[in-house]
């Protein structure tokens, strides 16, 4: 039998936790260990509790989201965390990209897709919705000219193929998809994420979106 993964929910709305627990519950795949009504609290329950993941709100009382990720990431970095957010939560998650979260969802996304997320993080891979991306993006970017774009790609010697596979990162593809997408192999892509990661000096999916909005390339592209 498969081992059921360990899930924290943290978030100061009891009837959003009950809410989200029941569904995650009825999955079959998940177990929730515990609930927080605060950052504070999440961060004393993860060495109690040790969870695989914590579903984190970025806004409560007590501590926000952000500064309970950053403890944990500290003290307990193998635990993953999956922040819940608005669409007005952008200078939160450009401080959660530095941070190093696994991930970020919209909170009142589709149960399904939640479970996606959990899912492909528990699988060591990243969640990062798009439209949050792109929202952030919006908030701190203007859409490069064509001209500056080649400037870009010129000064950090990518590729067509290294921007385009960037990009499908960016937009929140995982690995297996951008191969399903441009019809190559899962290695293939996986070479060239390599590539894009050395030459822009990044080490995981999460810097390559921080380094992307304040550069303002990869998300947009001119209509």
């Amino acid at each position: 039998m498969t081992e059921k993964i360990k899930i924290l929910i943290a978030d100061d709305h009891p009837i959003l936790r009950e809410g989200i627990k029941t569904v995650l519950e009825l999955k079959g795949d998940f177990e929730i260990v515990g609930e927080a009504d605060s950052g504070f609290k999440a961060c004393e329950l993860v060495p109690r509790l040790n969870p695989d993941i914590v579903l984190m709100d970025i806004r409560m009382e007590k501590m926000d989201g952000i500064k309970a990720s950053r403890n944990i990431k500290l003290l307990y970095p193998d635990t993953k965390i999956l922040l819940l957010t608005m669409h007005d939560d952008a200078d939160y998650i450009l401080e959660a990209l530095k941070i190093g979260v696994e991930g970020y969802i919209l909170k009142m996304s589709d149960m399904d897709k939640v479970v996606n997320a959990i899912k492909l993080i528990m699988e060591n891979e990243t969640y990062f919705d798009p439209k949050i991306t792109k929202s952030v993006a919006t908030m701190t970017t203007d859409i490069l000219k064509n001209s500056k774009r080649n400037e870009f790609l010129e000064k950090y010697e990518l590729t067509s193929r290294e921007t385009e596979i960037a990009g499908l990162m960016v937009d929140g593809l995982s690995t297996k998809q951008i191969a399903e997408k441009l019809n190559v192999s899962i290695s293939t892509v996986s070479n060239h994420r390599r590539h894009v990661f050395i030459k822009l000096k990044v080490t995981k999916l999460s810097e390559l979106i921080s380094f992307a909005i304040h550069e303002g390339v990869f998300i947009f592209k001119e209509e």
